[in-house]
């Protein structure tokens, strides 16, 4: 029991400054045409660079992308999991909001479920790179996103996932004050 509340501690803790989004994607490339529209989510952290906070290092701890498959006879989802870094820069001098350019980098790990018990997967290579809008809201530094992202985790020539993504998100910070200018 004290593990439990000591690991409910912790992640209460560390997702203070996690910040979470959604994306709608779609595999392209290889095997694109036997997956549906798929799903994601991820969880970055967001360390500026300058007072301003339009240049940023970001620190991308799990970006998981599910593709179901569309024939019933075959259910061969395929799924990646990856860890990044990536440098966000908001092309505005003088505030945070503005269109944006983020290159990423880091590792990667590519799975399909099929008939076998433990599934197939691959570890490997993730690059990406997203461009998009972040537009300041409010006065604590709250931030809506909206990206385009194209992603290529590869991981041997079985496992390598190519897709196109939508991420939005609504990105709060609970415990920051308010500037006052």
């Amino acid at each position: 029991m004290k593990k439990f509340f000591v690991l409910f501690f912790l992640a209460g803790i560390l997702s203070i400054p996690v910040q979470a989004q959604l994306a709608v994607l779609k595999m392209i490339g290889k095997n694109a045409a036997s997956h549906k529209l798929g799903f994601g989510v991820f969880m970055y952290y967001d360390f500026p660079l300058n007072d301003i906070g339009n240049r940023s290092l970001r620190l991308e701890l799990a970006d998981i992308g599910y593709f179901p498959s569309k024939f019933s006879n075959n259910p061969t989802s395929d799924v990646y999991a990856s860890i990044k870094i990536g440098y966000r820069y908001i092309f505005s001098e003088e505030t945070n909001s503005g269109f944006y350019l983020e290159p990423q980098a880091g590792y990667a790990r590519v799975g399909a479920t099929d008939d076998s018990p433990n599934g197939s997967h691959g570890d490997g290579v993730a690059a990406a790179i997203e461009g998009g809008y972040a537009l300041g809201v409010g006065q604590n530094g709250n931030h809506l996103n909206f990206g385009l992202k194209y992603e290529a985790d590869i991981a041997g020539s079985d496992h390598t996932i190519q897709a196109i993504g939508f991420r939005v998100s609504y990105s709060f910070n609970l415990f920051r004050r308010r500037r006052d200018d």
